[in-house]
């Protein structure tokens, strides 16, 4: 059983904002807000005055392996919809559909 307790990077998530937006979406929230912090750190991807974190929903999925790549579709989606999150595509390759993300903290 102990192995299963805090052995890896844990996910966190104010019980108040999964009451607000739901516990999917405030998950995936936190998540881009810590890679967003970590480039902002790093001072890397940032692009029209703000910075970003970028990935495909199956590179989300390798992150959050406890849910399909439709229910992290639809998070996301809904966090977009709720204008928390807006969505970009900054990739040098315009095929590239890649999304990148930030939150909208005034939002």
């Amino acid at each position: 059983m102990s192995k299963l307790l805090i052995n890896e990077e844990p996910l966190q998530v104010l019980p108040t904002l999964a009451k607000k937006v739901g516990l999917n979406e405030a998950i995936i929230l936190q998540q881009i807000h810590y890679w967003n912090r970590i480039n902002e750190k790093n001072n890397h991807n940032f692009d029209d005055g703000y910075y970003w974190t970028y990935n495909t929903y199956e590179d989300w999925q390798k992150q959050f392996p406890f849910w399909s790549t439709r229910t992290i579709q639809r998070a996301i989606n809904r966090l977009e919809r709720l204008r928390l999150v807006v969505s970009d595509n900054y990739n040098e390759l315009k095929l590239d559909k890649t999304k990148w993300y930030r939150i909208d903290y005034e939002v």
